[in-house]
């Protein structure tokens, strides 16, 4: 493996050394309007160094695309270069628990049948409905992340990921309106996505968006669609991450064993899931993954960490060293995180508990402060009644504190949706003021 042999020729240079390899391939396959067919890869192949020199931490990065002979002399010089303009380092970086493993999962994705299933979803949208009048956009894409790990303490691993996504747009007219939809699936492979249900829900997006009516001002119980909220969990998750807590940007710093939610809300992060792009054997520091519950039933019982925040903070390391690319030091991030559903209710039955308004679309996201928990987001969405979704409904306002907000969850479905590291039942929350035309 070249990272452990890149790890042996300087060990004894330096205290500690990490050397981390990756190489990504990425396709995407696109057919917009039904006509224009497109398709292109990426290739991308480098190398991240880390090393502990006299209690200081260097880091070095290159790129790999070329296979030359790498030159350790200099490499090693570079690092020491590093080392000398930086201060100690408070905490240890590099892990220090030996672990070995191998796995290569030789998965491509097969162009032909890429296209085939994108044509699939845009003549299934096209045949929804007669409103539909154009499928603006069909599209896979691919995404393969192998990498290897190697340290000076022990650390041996290699590992692969695969990342298969699929998304449709399309859109409805009627008398001269019209309004778009757009929906998206994505899993390990072709095979975990259903390409029919993507299709026919976003056209069904678009025709129901057609002629919306208004909602009025008033406090209501609130259903968030399974889809919408994992947006808005990835949005707050920095709150549950151990560098939050280092840099004082997260209100649960100290509740550790507290309430800090409804008792309906239990918050994991796995260490795989069935058909999700994120089953690796290790995180990006070569620790071994696992299991962690992060909130259970409301009770704060751990914030993620790396190796450094979890040594910072004398926690226990729970294997969730994110890169964002072989040129990243490691971070906190997410690998399979998501709220638990209750698997005795189903959407149609949360619909039936609650008389309120369902959330299908949020706008203005990005401007939530995931420090504080404020936010005001347009939504779009269905006002209920009896379990039927009577009407649909524009450009209405909802404001509120997404902490203060998941104390007043009072159902979840057994319905999930998973997107990238994120997954979310349907959510219902009490008492949430809606802004709308008007007032009741």
């Amino acid at each position: 493996m070249l990272a452990g042999d890149i790890v042996e020729k300087l060990k004894n240079r330096f205290d500690a050394v990490e050397v981390y390899i990756e190489k990504t391939v990425s396709k995407e396959f696109e057919l917009r309007n039904s006509k224009d067919f497109s398709k292109g890869m990426n290739i991308d192949k480098g190398c991240g160094i880390r090393a502990i020199d006299n209690g200081k931490l260097a880091f070095i990065h290159f790129s790999m695309s070329n296979d030359e002979k790498l030159d350790i002399d200099k490499i090693s010089q570079e690092l020491s270069e590093s080392a000398f303009l930086v201060e100690k380092i408070d905490a240890n970086s590099i892990s220090k628990i030996p672990f070995k493993s191998q796995r290569n999962k030789e998965f491509d994705i097969n162009d032909i049948l890429a296209k085939e299933k994108i044509e699939f979803m845009d003549n299934i949208a096209k045949s929804f409905d007669k409103r539909i009048v154009d499928v603006k956009g069909a599209s896979v894409g691919f995404f393969k992340k192998e990498f290897e790990i190697a340290n000076s303490y022990g650390v041996s691993a290699k590992d692969e990921k695969t990342h298969v996504s699929a998304s449709v747009s399309v859109l409805a007219k009627e008398n001269e309106v019209s309004d778009s939809g757009w929906y998206s699936l994505d899993g390990d492979s072709l095979d975990s996505i259903d390409f029919e249900f993507v299709a026919q829900k976003a056209a069904n997006m678009a025709v129901n968006k057609l002629h919306p009516k208004t909602a009025s001002t008033k406090k209501y119980s609130i259903i968030f669609a399974n889809y919408v909220f994992n947006q808005i969990l990835s949005h707050f998750f920095s709150a549950f991450d151990g560098y939050s807590v280092i840099n004082h940007t997260t209100p649960f710093a100290n509740k550790i064993g507290e309430r800090i939610f409804s008792d309906n809300i239990t918050i994991k992060d796995a260490k795989s899931l069935s058909f999700r792009p994120n089953d690796t054997l290790i995180d990006d520091e070569g620790s071994k993954r696992q299991d962690t519950v992060v909130v259970e039933k409301g009770v704060l019982k751990t914030f993620l960490h790396n190796t450094y925040t979890s040594e910072k903070l004398n926690q226990n390391n729970t294997a969730n060293a994110k890169r964002a690319s072989w040129a990243s030091l490691p971070k906190v991030g997410a690998f399979n995180f998501y709220i638990e559903g209750d698997a005795a209710v189903n959407r149609d039955e949360l619909l039936n508990k609650f008389d309120g308004i369902y959330i299908t679309e949020i706008m203005g996201l990005h401007m939530a402060n995931s420090i504080s928990g404020d936010f005001s987001f347009g939504i779009d969405g269905f006002l209920t009644h009896n379990g039927e979704l009577v009407s649909y409904f524009k450009s209405a306002t909802l404001a509120d504190n997404f902490f203060d907000m998941m104390k007043r969850v009072i159902g979840l479905s057994n319905s999930m949706y998973f997107s990238g590291s994120f997954g979310s039942p349907d959510i219902a929350i009490a008492d949430c003021v809606v802004g709308g035309e008007g007032y009741e």
